[in-house]
């Protein structure tokens, strides 16, 4: 009886491996036919389930290649791929991805025809083709498969509906950089990723790199062991995971630029600095919305912001459609004494351009320069060259808003000593910018004589009013005159004479004690 059921046996395993050779010799057969006959792929409509399925056979190599190189075959046809997409089979495929690494190549040539789809990219990223994938382009070691692997990420991520989770997720294991170097050129992002850099855009070294790929490979084992036994199972990560990079703890990072680089390199060419003036500028304002926002990030945002416009002025244009000037005077009224200070830094930058200062004329903006110049008076002289720089433009819309405001007596005031400009580091550089500022305000045609009159009745005004914007600042305090160091940019530092005088001249007006000399 035992002889008979060992007989039984042999042949039962003989039957099984004449099965498997002609399931082979039929699918090399199929194989041929579609190479040279195109077009015929089509009747294989209908059968994509069972042809998938032999991918599962990982003790039979040559009945999973074979039934790859049919697959290959058939992709270049659309309606095969969108009936592969109904089938819901590409967790065969990915399971390939493990039992078959010499087929790794065609793998990957499959995988990038059939992700066209926009379903089949859905189904694929549910059952673990990105953690896969991720395994390919970190661990392994042939550079043909990894610069596959980018190319298919870059796919996926070109994907208008599945491509912004697919980077999202990827973004949880990688820097953003990665992606876009993938969708741009494949070899030099596997070139990136065995690199070490340290610049605004990107973080990475060897620990990094250790760190991912030993993260990775854990990953991928655990949902790999899980998939074998059920080629149902989806794959996903925790919404808090995230790599944390040795190198990168506590850096503040917006729109995958890290802050303190970039303000140590302002020159830096961003891949997408509308992109990150966006995201900056939106942080600025999530940061001065509350009440008492980290005052070390608040403070490592607005130099990021005046770094990036001082390197970029051309991107002024775009800050009006973004609707954010309001919120940034809105802001500068705040108790919090942070935020003023932060808010008229980044005024000071806005004003460079004429877009964004007749954006400015549309909304209450010279009431919260005036409270921030009251309550930070370390920020007096970029406030005074802001206004001098609004003023400049003709809007009649800010001078009535100045004379609201009663700024210009505010103004006055400051000229005769008030407002502690002696604290600043150029007090006469400010009195010039607020000279330029008054004198800017008397071009109004709608306002000029409502300014004159207020500044007329001033007897300091008349120590002023007569004084040329290329008045020269001296290192000996001038009577009247407005003195500070030579060389400061858009102050009033040269004189038109040629010459110096030694005296001031002979006193014409007794009521001008302190006429200017």
């Amino acid at each position: 009886m035992s002889l008979q059921q060992q007989q039984n046996k042999t042949k039962t395993v003989q039957n099984k491996g004449d099965r498997l050779k002609h399931v082979e010799m039929a699918l090399e057969a199929l194989r041929n036919v579609m190479k040279n006959n195109p077009g015929v792929e089509i009747q294989c409509i209908g059968h994509f389930k069972l042809i998938f399925s032999l991918l599962k056979l990982s003790g039979c190599a040559n009945v999973q290649q074979y039934a790859l190189e049919v697959l290959n075959s058939v992709t270049a046809n659309q309606e095969c791929v969108n009936d592969i997409a109904a089938a819901e089979v590409m967790s065969y495929i990915l399971l390939v991805i493990q039992t078959l690494p010499k087929c790794c190549s065609l793998t990957l040539e499959t995988m990038y025809a059939l992700m066209s789809n926009t379903k089949i990219v859905k189904e694929a990223m549910a059952k673990g083709a990105l953690i896969y994938l991720l395994d390919l382009f970190c661990n392994n070691t042939n550079p043909k498969v990894r610069e596959q692997t980018a190319e298919l990420f870059g796919k996926m991520i070109s994907d208008k509906l599945i491509g912004p989770k697919v980077r999202i997720v990827l973004s949880k294991f990688l820097p953003p950089i990665f992606m876009d170097a993938m969708r741009d050129s494949a070899e030099a992002s596997v070139h990136m990723f065995e690199g070490s850099h340290e610049n605004p855009e990107l973080i990475w070294n060897d620990d990094a790199r250790e760190k991912v790929s030993a993260t990775i490979k854990k990953m991928t084992n655990e949902f790999y062991a899980k998939q074998k036994d059920d080629p149902t199972a989806k794959w996903s990560i925790p919404e808090e995971f995230s790599v944390v990079y040795t190198d990168v703890e506590g850096e503040q990072t917006v729109g995958g630029v890290f802050l303190r680089l970039f303000i140590a390199n302002p020159g830096w060419v961003l891949r997408k600095p509308k992109e990150f003036m966006v995201e900056l500028l939106e942080k600025w304002i999530q940061l001065t919305s509350t009440n008492s926002p980290d005052g070390e990030v608040l403070e490592t945002v607005t130099t990021a912001v005046v770094c990036f416009f001082g390197a970029q002025p051309a991107m002024l244009d775009q800050v009006p459609q973004l609707g954010h000037i309001p919120s940034i005077f809105k802001v500068m009224q705040s108790r919090n004494d942070a935020i003023p200070k932060s808010a008229i830094q980044v005024i000071h930058q806005l004003t460079e351009n004429e877009t964004c200062i007749r954006s400015m004329a549309q909304t209450e903006c010279i009431g919260p320069i005036k409270y921030a110049m009251k309550i930070r008076r370390d920020v007096t002289d970029l406030a005074c060259e802001s206004l001098h720089k609004m003023f400049s433009k003709g809007l009649d819309e800010l001078i009535q808003q100045a004379l609201k405001a009663e700024l210009i007596e505010y103004l006055l005031r400051m000229l005769e000593g008030g407002g502690g400009l002696e604290a600043l580091e150029n007090p006469a550089a400010t009195k010039a910018q607020i000279v330029k500022a008054l004198k800017a305000m008397l071009t109004s045609l709608e306002y000029g004589e409502q300014v004159s009159g207020i500044l007329d009745q001033s007897s300091v005004w008349k120590e002023y009013k007569d004084q040329k914007h290329d008045l020269f600042i001296s290192n000996t305090n001038i009577a009247g005159y407005l003195t500070g160091g030579p060389g400061v940019a858009g102050y009033l530092t040269a004189s038109s004479s040629t010459s110096v005088p030694d005296a001031p001249p002979p006193i014409i007006d007794t009521s001008h004690n302190e006429s200017i000399g």
